[in-house]
């Protein structure tokens, strides 16, 4: 069983709509079993997107752009989260 791991940029001072996707995602996935594969990252991404949606309606990112992307390089899937074009967390499934 899989579990999902993240690393930041910005490991001292990070906003507060990044903390709550961080404690999101915690929740959401700390009693999953996750496999690592192409569906897991999917619905990782789907859901880190919806909380990103949720702060921006609850006024909480002041960020103009905020997206995520999944990429894989070299054999390894990752999905990165960028503020203003700048990349600010990835996160992993292992």
């Amino acid at each position: 069983m899989a579990k999902t791991f993240y690393s930041s940029i910005i490991p001292n001072d990070k906003p507060a709509w990044l903390l709550n996707v961080q404690k999101a995602v915690e929740d959401a996935t700390r009693c999953m079993s996750l496999q690592g594969n192409e569906r897991d990252f999917m619905n990782l991404q789907a859901f880190i997107n919806a909380e990103i949606a949720a702060q921006r309606s609850r006024g909480n990112i002041r960020a103009e752009n905020v997206e995520t992307e999944l990429r894989t390089d070299e054999g390894r899937t990752v999905i990165h989260i960028y503020r203003n074009h700048q990349l600010v967390q990835t996160y992993y499934i292992e």
